[in-house]
């Protein structure tokens, strides 16, 4: 199968914000946002799960952070997973595919035209297990790389 990637060096930066994306100009929004300042405030326990949840992303390959202002992205070619809240004693995540995945852990799953964002709640170490890792793996691949796009999906 070959994948439909676009290496990190083919992004186009934004000349104001350094956000990097697959096409000049795409909407974002533009800021000095980063993980510290997204960290800013938060407990231990939220700040050790977020680093959980970016070592596990780190698993699955080579990742750019894209921090906004209310979220944290993780992105190969383009934006596959993100952690959107970071709580006194959880993080609330997504991650997008081309299908949906069935599993009471997910508590909503978006339907965007042909791809599905699946949200989860992690509370403590016991999450971040093979089933999220592997989810999180198919996300990398099927989404952030682009891959179902060359499957004729």
């Amino acid at each position: 199968m070959e994948l439909a990637a676009v290496s990190a060096d083919r992004l186009w930066t934004c000349p104001r914000c350094g956000a990097k994306l697959i096409a000049r100009n795409l909407s974002h929004a533009c800021g000095a946002y980063s993980i510290d300042k997204f960290l800013e405030g938060k407990s231990d326990i939220g700040r050790d799960l977020f680093r959980r949840f970016q070592t596990l992303i780190a698993r699955g390959g080579p990742y750019e952070l894209a921090p906004a202002k209310t979220r944290v992205a993780f992105m190969a070619s383009v934006r596959f997973a993100s952690v959107n809240r970071v709580g006194p004693d959880s993080i609330d995540v997504h991650f997008v595919l081309p299908r949906v995945i069935d599993s009471p852990r997910f508590r909503k799953v978006e339907h965007l035209g042909k791809l599905h964002v699946h949200h989860v709640r992690l509370k403590d170490r016991r999450d971040f297990d093979r089933e999220l890792a592997a989810w999180l793996r198919q996300s990398y691949v099927e989404y952030g790389q682009r891959a179902w796009l060359s499957n004729g999906r």
